[in-house]
């Protein structure tokens, strides 16, 4: 009798643990993002990662580099990433061929770009019949480039040449071997250029708006996968939140995915970046969709709205049900 108790009171306690921590390593969800450059603008992607924010909501998170927001549209489209934070021009072209990808939600909404040239540029005419690099066609610094040049009164190919590297890092790469004379260079690697002795032309987000990053996923994703978008969602405004308070921690992280060392280069790499990133409730601002339609040659882009390219439930949602209050 004694043993049949025994055992019924181990099964007891075996339930109750399992109640108590089962549902949750069971609701623990493998979701892979992806972020389109080396630069501190993702910062909030990579805090809520190393601090545990997309754990918190139930995420086995991993993320992964891929060096163009181009090439990310393309790694959605074939199925391989579901989500991820990326500029708004590949999105944009993307849709309007077709493709199924949608803004849930903003990260940035001017163009955190700084055009950044050799020292014998003097000023901007100066790079007439020269070359631009740019990460890839059609990625955010390839749409910052244009913006500048234009503001410039310069037009794109037929007065500046521009020339895909594949990286941020590798158009101060080639500014340094001569094959082109500046880029559109983001934080950290403006900041190292500037102490290199390169020449700041400007800094593009005084240019206008610009989805520079924003939560992206496919309709077919966010329709069958709801909740797992609602928290990275989640994860994501608590991970942003966390990289403009907590500097300290916000440093390491940087310094691990930048692989940069030098602590002023990462505290101003941090002050840039936190100054745009936007606040929880994420607002994506529709004149940054509505600067990329202008700026596409597209007989469709003509007609399209910003609204046709965004889906904000989630966000909506979240900010009546007071969440984001919570994470401040």
């Amino acid at each position: 009798m004694r043993r049949e108790r025994t055992r019924a009171l181990i099964l007891i306690v075996a339930l109750a643990v399992a109640a108590a921590v089962g549902p949750r390593a069971e609701a623990a969800t493998k979701l892979v993002s992806a972020y389109a450059a080396i630069s501190g603008v993702f910062g909030g992607q990579w805090m809520a990662q190393e601090a545990g924010a997309f754990a918190r909501q139930g995420l086995e998170s991993s993320l992964v580099y891929i060096s163009s927001s181009t090439k990310i549209a393309q790694s959605m489209l074939s199925g391989e990433v579901p989500i991820a934070l990326m500029g708004g021009e590949a999105v944009v072209n993307a849709a309007l061929g077709g493709a199924d990808l949608v803004f849930v939600a903003g990260a940035i909404n001017r163009p955190l770009f700084f055009m950044v040239v050799t020292p014998d540029i003097q000023r901007p005419s100066d790079l007439k019949g020269k070359t631009l690099g740019v990460s890839r066609y059609g990625a955010s610094s390839d749409f910052a480039t244009r913006l500048a040049l234009r503001h410039w009164g310069l037009e794109p190919i037929k007065d500046v040449a521009i020339l895909q590297l594949g990286g941020i890092p590798e158009i101060l790469a080639a500014m340094k071997a001569g094959g082109v004379k500046g880029g559109a260079l983001s934080p950290p690697t403006n900041v190292r250029a500037r102490r290199e002795g390169y020449r700041e032309l400007v800094n593009t987000a005084d240019l206008g708006y610009f989805p520079h990053d924003a939560i992206v996923t496919t309709r077919a994703f966010l329709r069958n996968n709801e909740e797992t978008v609602r928290a990275f969602i989640k994860g994501y405004a608590e991970g942003v939140h966390r990289y403009k308070t907590d500097k300290a921690l916000a440093i390491e992280v940087l310094k691990k995915y930048t692989k940069v060392a030098d602590p002023e280069l990462l505290e101003q790499t941090h002050a840039l970046t936190s100054a745009v990133l936007e606040d929880p409730p994420l607002h994506l601002d529709p004149r940054g969709i509505q600067a990329v339609l202008d700026f596409l040659t597209l007989p469709s882009a003509k007609t399209a709205k910003p609204e046709d390219f965004m889906d904000l439930r989630i966000l909506r949602e979240l900010e009546r049900s007071g969440f984001f209050k919570t994470i401040r």
